[in-house]
């Protein structure tokens, strides 16, 4: 285990309430903050299109044109939606983006874009989750080799806010010396990403891998081994937990990780620095917001459009054809327009499952904001309350849920 050491002159992460292991709190990324904890939608910004048509076809597109408040969805604010956001470098490697395109695109940061009205967080991956399953992240169609240096060029250009290193993901079904190799991969990585970026400009978070206490803390080792105790204790805004996509419907496993991962940090001195949960939302965010998570990013709620879902809260879907669109007064399900759209009277395919798409959005965000609310009461009865009115009420998650309480929170009696 490294040293236990107060580092950092973090002043971007100030806690405000606790609740066990659960807090709230303020996150300060350049002049913007967000309240904690909170979720990063995963917005591609390049999806294969040109400028005028927001550089993206289909649902990607539209989610662009809810977050400008286009006249095209009606012209409605949904600013508060997107307080902050995530996308990644590896969505230019999926649309086969020319050289021209490429160097068209990454031209202007944008946030300074006239086409995109968005002043959050911009949240910019590595897209190291390109590397699960023995996939590369291939720069080819646009002749660029993508590396450590690349990626940043890339995050810089496209004028990231808060930046990661570049990542080796494991797999559940690695074994210890391949879980080593990426991490001194990984490691050397993060050596580079220092050297190229600038704290004074960019959040810069460090990633980890890993499933269990032991797995974390020697992922971590890995790491001080190359770039040193005072750099690993020092460098960083936050960290990115990583690798957990591949066990998104284990809820138990996920449990585990999120709070081994805050039990490691926290015995490593980073306790005041805020911990974001990579590729995971939905029903697990109260239960990780419990257990120590601070932030989260996930494309949950457009896959969830695509398959035909709608949101009636963060637990439950009902099938798009089945859905009563007056029992849900968010400002989509409020829109005639709008519903019309989500009821099939749609121009375009990409219109009606994005109005959906949007409407995910604004359920799974107003359900982190209860839970904040609750962190927020005094002690824990608040959020074991939260617990008791959610996710004990669904058979299917009652476990999770009596865990985190019982384990986390005090337990219900």
């Amino acid at each position: 285990m490294g040293f236990k050491q107060k580092q950092h002159d973090n002043n971007g992460f100030e806690i405000a309430n606790q609740a066990g292991a659960a807090r709230t709190g303020t996150l300060q990324v350049g002049d913007t903050e967000l309240k904690t904890p909170n979720l990063f939608p995963v917005v591609n910004f390049y999806a294969g299109g040109t400028s005028s048509s927001l550089y993206g076809g289909g649902i990607h597109r539209t989610m662009k044109e809810f977050m400008n408040g286009d006249e095209v969805i009606n012209g409605g604010d949904y600013s508060e939606y997107f307080d902050g956001v995530m996308t990644s470098v590896a969505s230019l490697t999926d649309y086969g983006i020319t050289k021209e395109r490429y160097e068209e695109y990454i031209d202007t940061p944008i946030k300074e874009r006239d086409l995109f009205d968005f002043d959050g967080v911009l949240f910019i991956d590595s897209g190291g989750f390109k590397f699960l399953g023995d996939k590369t992240l291939d720069g080819s169609d646009f002749e660029v080799d993508v590396d450590q240096r690349t990626i940043i060029e890339i995050q810089r250009k496209l004028g990231a806010d808060l930046v990661l290193n570049l990542d080796r993901p494991i797999e559940p079904d690695d074994d210890y010396e391949t879980r080593i190799q990426k991490a001194r991969m990984t490691a050397q990585n993060v050596d580079q990403f220092l050297e190229l970026t600038d704290r004074q400009k960019q959040t810069r978070y460090l990633t980890l891998h890993g499933y269990n206490y032991s797995m974390l803390n020697t992922f971590l080792t890995e790491i001080e081994k190359v770039i040193g105790k005072n750099r690993v204790h020092r460098e960083f805004d936050g960290v990115a937990l990583g690798s957990l996509v591949p066990l998104k419907d284990n809820k138990g496993k996920l449990i585990t990780a999120v709070s081994d991962c805050r039990e490691v940090l926290d015995d490593w001195g980073f306790d005041d620095l805020p911990l974001h949960v990579l590729g995971i939302s939905s029903s697990a965010i109260p239960l990780l917001a419990a257990v120590g998570a601070d932030t989260f990013d996930s494309s949950s709620y457009l896959h969830a459009a695509i398959n035909g879902k709608y949101h009636t809260s963060l637990y439950n879907t009902e099938p798009l054809d089945d859905v009563d669109f007056s029992n849900c007064d968010c400002p989509v399900c409020s829109d005639d327009k709008l519903v019309n759209w989500m009821e099939g009277d749609a121009e375009y395919q990409k219109d009606k499952l994005g109005a959906v798409s949007m409407h995910n959005l604004i359920i799974q965000k107003e359900e982190i904001s209860r839970v904040r609310e609750a962190i927020s009461k005094s002690g824990t009865d608040g959020l074991i309350e939260y617990f008791e009115q959610s996710l004990s009420r669904h058979k299917s998650m009652q476990q999770h849920a009596h865990r985190v309480v019982n384990d986390s929170l005090g337990g219900y009696f």
